[in-house]
């Protein structure tokens, strides 16, 4: 009960707020606009069933978003149809999965937003992925749509910067994967003390304080593809740390920011790290040089962190000695045809195998009727040929061809992970894309 006021205060704060600043945007001659968007999506589906069997499905994918200023509503109205024109039922219960319960139709909510990540103000609750606390040491691309669409979590993100209120001595993020079943909360307050000042590049000096915990790590699902239930044997996990943050240069189309984050594992190890990041146009680069302690990994809550939550903290046993390493990335766009990034991370020695996250693209617009896209991840290689071994990895491809103005045929192939099971698994889709 408790929870779910937190998040309704937080919406009445938002709703608050958006009023604020839309009279002002209305003083300003600036009113509010409403738009409308429509993606369907006809193709084939398949997934992994109780009894272990991938069973494909018809699928009728309807996508609405609505948008009134800075506030944005997205649905996913998916439907699928099995040989016999009957809805998905993965646990064999004779219930169609997702249009049963209250929640069921609460979950067609794919996103409700204000703002963007980066705006003074932003809320968000739904589904994200690739999610990112501060510097990244202790949560770094971390989703809540790892099962999606087997199992759905209505995640909360929720920013704030002191300069909103013209007071920029302070802000706070906060991210929590289930509105519904708070298992695992974030929060960063960060504060810019040297604020007031006018001396350029030092008054935006920013430290920083981060928790995150998993209050439920060992949750028991009871069914495979229902939503997890509490379990009260389940110990807590906690990780807090402190990063700074200081601007060394800031140019119109140039800038070089330099970062220090530490943090802790409650009743394990430290971990810290150095490092920057310059930007220039198109292009930018970062890098760090990190110290670990014994039991201590970087990113304990990273994007695979739903796979293997309920063993991660045992396995810290294993980081059994002190170890440096170092993390090195770039991300470009090349002339607004590609955008590419490429971020390797590995430790000097052999006490744990890189990890490695890429990604191409075709920018939009770039190639008439063409679209484009990979992205593939993969942590502790242990070599080469482990390199294309599915475990702990995420992938996928997608090519698209717009047949006509408002259809695209498009073809998909993703690789994720059997709901709590852990099993790898891969899926194949072709879609008739509609969009207006």
């Amino acid at each position: 009960m408790i929870k779910k006021l937190i998040v309704a205060i937080m919406m009445i704060f938002l709703c608050s707020v958006s009023a604020m600043l839309a009279d002002e945007s209305t003083e300003k001659g600036e009113k509010p606009k409403f738009g409308f968007g429509m993606n369907f999506a006809i193709g084939l589906s398949s997934y992994e069933d109780n009894d272990g069997n991938q069973v494909a499905y018809q699928k009728f994918g309807i996508f609405p978003e609505f948008t009134y200023g800075k506030w944005g509503l997205g649905l996913d109205l998916t439907v699928e149809l099995d040989g016999d024109f009957k809805l998905r039922d993965l646990d064999n219960n004779g219930s169609p999965d997702r249009w049963i319960t209250f929640w069921d139709y609460i979950s067609r909510i794919y996103y409700l937003r204000y703002g963007y990540k980066g705006d003074l103000i932003y809320g968000r609750i739904g589904a994200f992925s690739n999610y990112t606390l501060g510097h990244g040491l202790i949560m770094e691309g971390f989703s809540n749509t790892l099962f999606y669409p087997q199992i759905i979590q209505l995640g909360l993100n929720f920013d704030m910067d002191g300069k909103l209120f013209d007071f920029p001595y302070i802000g706070i993020e906060t991210v929590v994967d289930d509105v519904f079943d708070w298992d695992i909360i974030g929060v960063r307050v960060y504060s810019r003390p040297l604020a007031g000042i006018s001396t350029p590049l030092i008054k935006d000096l920013k430290v920083g304080a981060v928790i995150v915990a998993d209050m439920d790590p060992q949750e028991d699902p009871a069914e495979r593809f229902k939503k997890p239930g509490d379990n009260p044997a389940s110990e807590s996990v906690t990780e807090f740390g402190l990063d700074v943050e200081l601007p060394l240069l800031q140019r119109e189309h140039m800038s070089l920011i330099a970062y220090s984050d530490w943090a802790m594992i409650s009743g394990k190890g430290t971990g810290a790290f150095i490092g920057s990041t310059f930007t220039y146009k198109w292009v930018s680069i970062l890098g760090q040089l990190r110290f670990f302690g014994k039991e201590f990994v970087p990113q304990y809550f990273d994007g695979l962190y739903e796979l293997d939550r309920s063993t991660k903290y045992a396995s810290l046993d294993d980081y059994d000695a002190f170890h440096m390493g170092y993390f090195i990335g770039t991300q470009l766009a090349f002339f607004n045809v590609v955008d590419f990034y490429f971020f390797w991370s590995d430790t000097f020695g052999d006490i744990v195998g890189p990890n490695i996250q890429t990604g191409i693209g075709l920018a939009e617009g770039a190639l008439p009727k063409l679209d484009a896209g990979f992205m593939y991840s993969k942590k502790d290689i242990v070599s080469f040929v482990d390199f294309f071994n599915k475990e702990n990895s995420l992938m996928q491809l997608m090519v698209g061809y717009q047949v006509s103005g408002a259809v695209k045929i498009v073809f998909i192939y993703e690789r994720s992970y059997t709901p709590y099971t852990g099993t790898p698994t891969s899926r194949t889709m072709v879609e008739t894309q509609i969009s207006f």
